[in-house]
């Protein structure tokens, strides 16, 4: 009756990795965010929210309440950028500066793209696991009161199981450090677009196509 329990324990873990992983993916995905909620809270760095033509998403950073004062200050589907910063707002509505801030944002968006299918996946193996563990759960809860031969038979289920749950796991920390790859890409990617936003935002003051919206 030992192995069984020591299968068991293996399937505790597996299943405890399988949990982390998931973990991991949210904390990977939801980085760029702490990092540009972080940005939008400091007095010296801009708050941002970005509508493309004709589309209901936005890229930003800032609160729900840049959010919802962006939307209120765009008129119908344009492009509109709605900026605050050092206490305050600024709305553009120039072309030629939105298409610069499009770029400045597209490799982060390219970038968590990749992020999103690679949590999707490890969220699947994560099922996987899941069930596997369940799986082993209820052959070991068999042993507790089976005959010494069908504790073999068990035993050996248990252990065929304990391999699948092995690959799986190999396959996760594969997987999680691709997404460390590319968390770190993209914490290089937010400092270099906070630069080159920096520029741009200045850039439209001096041009006078950042207009006081507060």
């Amino acid at each position: 009756m030992i192995a069984p329990l020591t299968v068991l324990s293996r399937s505790r873990h597996r299943l405890a990795l399988a949990a982390l992983a998931a973990l991991s993916f949210l904390v990977v995905t939801a980085a760029p965010a702490g990092l540009a909620a972080a940005a939008a809270n400091s007095a010296d760095r801009a708050a941002y929210v970005l509508f493309a033509s004709g589309s209901r998403s936005s890229t930003m950073s800032g609160s729900m309440e840049d959010l919802r004062r962006a939307r209120a200050l765009r008129v119908g589907s344009e492009p509109l950028l709605y900026v605050r910063q050092g206490g305050a707002a600024y709305v553009i509505r120039d072309s030629a500066t939105l298409r610069e801030a499009e770029s400045i944002f597209r490799p982060q968006q390219a970038l968590g793209a990749q992020q999103a299918e690679l949590g999707t996946r490890q969220a699947a193996l994560g099922q996987r696991q899941a069930r596997l563990g369940a799986e082993q759960a209820r052959l070991g809860a068999q042993q507790s009161g089976a005959s010494p031969r069908r504790a073999v038979e068990l035993g050996r289920q248990q252990e065929a199981l304990a391999r699948r749950q092995d690959v799986l796991g190999r396959q996760q920390e594969a997987l999680g450090s691709e997404q460390e790859i590319l968390g770190r890409q993209q914490e290089r990617l937010a400092r270099e677009a906070e630069s080159k936003f920096r520029a741009l935002l200045a850039e439209a003051l001096r041009r006078g196509v950042a207009r006081r919206a507060d």
